[in-house]
């Protein structure tokens, strides 16, 4: 009888354990999901007025430029550092600390499409900055001489999605969400997906085996509109 009571409360747990997951679960829901292109033809129609931009509005379009060619959180894009190089790259070094934490190197290269290009974004970002705030951090911001907060880029990025035309509804990751699509619906396969977004099945060995930096073939189809 001590056994079959063994057995009750072990079955009892478990169905509480059941409840307090259900009630904890994160909720998958589908979205619906707009066009890339409709942000980077935003973006690229904001070039032009590069110089009249606002400090928060530069940074949206900088940033929504990263997330869509290099499908980075903008938790990581927040901490990241930005280098140029001497053949006109740029790399960003920053850290991944969702599941396997790790350290990352983003190099972009140049693109057919100068006007959307993450190089060139991030290029513009630092001429607007005086001599002595050019080794702050990435988004330092010289208006308050402080280090932009996430919340401050998040609004940033919003702004961006908002001059698109993209619902208000629509989160930031929604940038990396339609990247990811795009490079599916032209064609990209499963493994060149998983090494440019990092996907937490495939980030094990992707990272290991594959260059995670030579994604520019990729990158080149992402600049392709319709």
């Amino acid at each position: 009888q001590g056994f079959q009571e063994k057995e009750i409360n072990g079955f009892a747990l478990k169905q509480m354990m059941k409840k307090l997951q259900y009630a904890t679960r994160k909720k998958r829901k589908e979205e619906p999901m707009y066009k890339l292109d409709i942000l980077l033809r935003y973006t690229q129609g904001k070039f032009g007025y590069i110089e009249q931009l606002g400090e928060q509005e530069h940074n949206g379009c900088v940033i929504s430029s990263i997330m869509a060619f290099a499908t980075l959180r903008l938790t990581e894009i927040h901490r990241a550092k930005a280098t140029r190089n001497e053949d006109g790259s740029w790399q960003l070094d920053t850290a991944v600390w969702k599941g396997d934490d790790y350290d990352l190197s983003v190099t972009f290269r140049p693109v057919s499409n100068k006007q959307i290009c993450p190089t060139t974004w991030l290029a513009s970002w630092f001429p607007r900055r005086s001599t002595d705030n050019q080794t702050k951090p990435l988004w330092w911001r010289g208006s308050r001489k402080k280090i932009a907060s996430y919340e401050y880029l998040s609004k940033a990025v919003h702004m961006t999605m908002k001059g698109a035309g993209v619902q208000a509804k629509n989160s930031v990751t929604s940038i990396r969400k339609s990247s990811i699509t795009k490079s599916i619906d032209q064609g990209a396969s499963q493994q060149e997906v998983d090494r440019a977004s990092r996907h937490k099945e495939g980030v094990g060995t992707v990272a290991v085996l594959y260059d995670m930096n030579l994604n520019d073939q990729l990158r080149e189809r992402l600049t392709n509109f319709e």
